[in-house]
């Protein structure tokens, strides 16, 4: 076995200052006195907690039968009433989740009514936005400044027709005429060839 050794150094008692007690103003006997009966007083104190603790305890297993049979018949009284009360907490939970499903089940139907009414309301604002566009349309027409600009410009119409005739008659005289110019010309230019030399 190993023998373990401790460097204790000493203390030299000299060098510390220790403060001076005047002991002759004080009465020892007072002191020790008041200090045993601090002690006495903080045990009578515990006592007193314990006795009350203890007596606390007793009254809450005063009703107790601690007789084996007692206890069973106790014991069975709590499990049969916890039990029951177990008992009806589920039946309420799974009343609670067959509700859920119930309306989970739901769901889809109620959201497809929704988008079916949403569809009928957009399908109805539609028709009325046509009915009055429709309106709005016979009242532009049938108005007399519409139709006088209607028939404007039907003329211009037709004059930008007339115009479009007349300017390829145009045209066709113009072509037929630099043809003729042409051919008149490499005449006069081919005679006068011909003269000069």
């Amino acid at each position: 076995m190993a023998k373990a050794t401790f460097d204790i150094k000493k203390i030299d008692l000299s060098k510390i200052d220790l403060p001076d007690l005047e002991i002759a103003g004080i009465d020892l006997k007072a002191e020790a006195t008041r200090t045993l009966h601090a002690g006495v007083g903080a045990a009578d104190l515990a006592v007193e907690l314990v006795k009350e603790y203890v007596a606390e305890v007793q009254k809450r297993f005063a009703g107790l039968d601690l007789e084996p049979k007692a206890l069973r018949a106790q014991a069975t009284t709590v499990f049969e009433e916890l039990s029951t009360e177990a008992k009806a907490r589920r039946t309420a939970i799974e009343k609670r989740v067959a509700e859920l499903q119930d309306e989970a089940q739901k769901l889809p139907s109620k959201v497809q009514t929704l988008v079916n009414e949403n569809v009928e309301t957009a399908s109805g604002t539609y028709g009325d936005l046509v009915k009055r566009g429709e309106t709005v349309v016979r009242k532009f027409r049938n108005k007399p400044a519409t139709k006088e600009t209607v028939a404007n410009a039907k003329t211009t119409v037709a004059k930008a027709k007339a115009t479009k005739t007349t300017a390829t008659k145009a045209a066709k005289s113009v072509k037929t005429s630099a043809k003729a110019t042409s051919t008149s010309a490499k005449k006069t230019a081919s005679s006068a060839t011909k003269a000069v030399s």
